[in-house]
């Protein structure tokens, strides 16, 4: 990532934190990453549910419901040409480096 990208990810990272700050979630929700295209046109929010599996699904259609209101507040923010589209993923790899170590920890047993 350039430099460019790597400071657009920070701000969108902070102002939708804090628009994630304001939202009744089910669930304890953290942006874990953000990925930000080099044209800065789209960019992927990586978040982490602290929850089972319907819990990150709820929280994620809730973010999906409110999206077109974050969007709208990031473009009356943000003063760039483009301001990136956002997309939000559940970062799934919390729960693989859990089951990593429980193999780890299985092995080292036997």
């Amino acid at each position: 990532m350039s430099r460019r990208t790597e400071k657009v990810a920070a701000v969108l990272q902070q102002e939708i934190g804090f628009f994630i700050l304001k939202m009744e979630l089910p669930a304890l929700t953290t942006i874990s990453k953000v990925e930000v295209t080099p044209d800065l046109k789209w960019s992927k929010i990586w978040i982490t549910v602290m929850g089972d599996k319907d819990q990150q699904q709820n929280v994620l259609d809730l973010l999906h419901e409110s999206l077109f209101e974050m969007q709208g507040e990031l473009n009356r923010k943000l003063e760039m040409k483009f301001v990136p589209r956002i997309k939000f993923v559940i970062d799934h790899g919390e729960e693989y480096a859990d089951h990593i170590n429980e193999l780890l920890r299985k092995t080292k047993e036997d």
